[in-house]
């Protein structure tokens, strides 16, 4: 057995993921603060266009899943499970699936330190010189041609002599 999988067998405190109905997270903290449990779910701030507005607002780091403060001798977490906005606990076998010792914590504190923020894709225009970063044509420069999608551009490689459209992954390249 791994130490990792003891570490996991012997604990019984700590935090642990639900995970939760769909856009249900602030339904499922609010509950299971009822409860009496610590719980937390780590939010970033996203930009959204509606209706011809653009607004700032709040949405989960990790969507359909909060944390929640266990101690198995002091709590019972089987209530967890009928909390309105929870649909399961998230377990590996019969064993609670605990997160890493401080993972939590330190998302509580980059939090209150406004380090988590939502990253935007890097902003390209038709015509722009990039490098690959990775993948088979890693350290190629390519030319932008468009940017049909999110997180997605067209590419134009000359490879041996002869021009290649591509469509890459928007993190996968930079400026050259």
């Amino acid at each position: 057995m791994s130490a990792l999988a003891e570490n996991q067998q012997m604990r019984s405190t700590g935090w642990i993921a639900l995970y939760t109905k769909a856009n249900q997270e602030r339904t499922a903290l609010t509950n299971i603060k009822r409860q009496n449990f610590s719980a937390y779910c780590p939010m970033i701030e996203r930009t959204r266009k509606h209706a011809r507005k653009v607004e700032k607002v709040r949405r989960p780091l990790f969507p359909s899943y909060v944390f929640v403060r266990l101690d198995e001798q002091k709590f019972q977490w089987r209530p967890l499970l009928s909390t309105i906005g929870v649909q399961s606990v998230i377990r590996f076998n019969d064993r609670l699936g605990f997160m890493p010792e401080g993972f939590v914590e330190e998302l509580q504190d980059f939090e209150k330190k406004d380090k988590l923020r939502a990253m935007t894709a890097p902003k390209f225009m038709a015509g722009m010189k990039v490098k690959m970063l990775d993948g088979p044509f890693q350290n190629l420069i390519a030319k932008v041609l468009s940017l049909p999608e999110k997180d997605r551009v067209w590419l134009l490689l000359d490879i041996m002599g002869r021009k290649v459209r591509i469509q890459h992954d928007v993190w996968s390249v930079t400026l050259k």
